[in-house]
């Protein structure tokens, strides 16, 4: 059984696209071509960086340009479905709260 709460959130977590659970950050970080304007004064590169835990460890992956934008809603929907799986167990705790209690009266 699940109350009202829970099934809405439910529903919700049917409609979740890909996800990804991870940090998505952008930083600048020299390229290492020692001809690029970076290896002296220039500006540095702008990257986007992945980054989780595995195994207590945290670990980083390179995302490339063309992939920045998908990898973004990826973690966005990675964030969505944290808050729904916490909303439908808070909604089923409340419902077993509800019904110890009916219980007992």
């Amino acid at each position: 059984m699940t109350s009202d709460r829970g099934k809405a959130a439910l529903e919700r977590l049917r409609k979740i696209k890909p996800f990804i659970q991870a940090s998505l950050t952008l930083t600048k970080k020299r390229c290492g071509n020692p001809r690029c304007r970076c290896a002296q004064e220039g500006p540095l590169h702008e990257v986007a960086l992945l980054t989780w835990k595995e195994e207590k460890r945290t670990r980083t992956l390179y995302v490339p340009m063309k992939l920045r934008q998908e990898v973004e809603t990826w973690v966005q929907e990675g964030k969505l479905l944290k808050r729904l799986v916490a909303e439908v167990s808070q909604a089923q705790r409340e419902f077993l709260t509800s019904k110890k209690k009916s219980s007992k009266g």
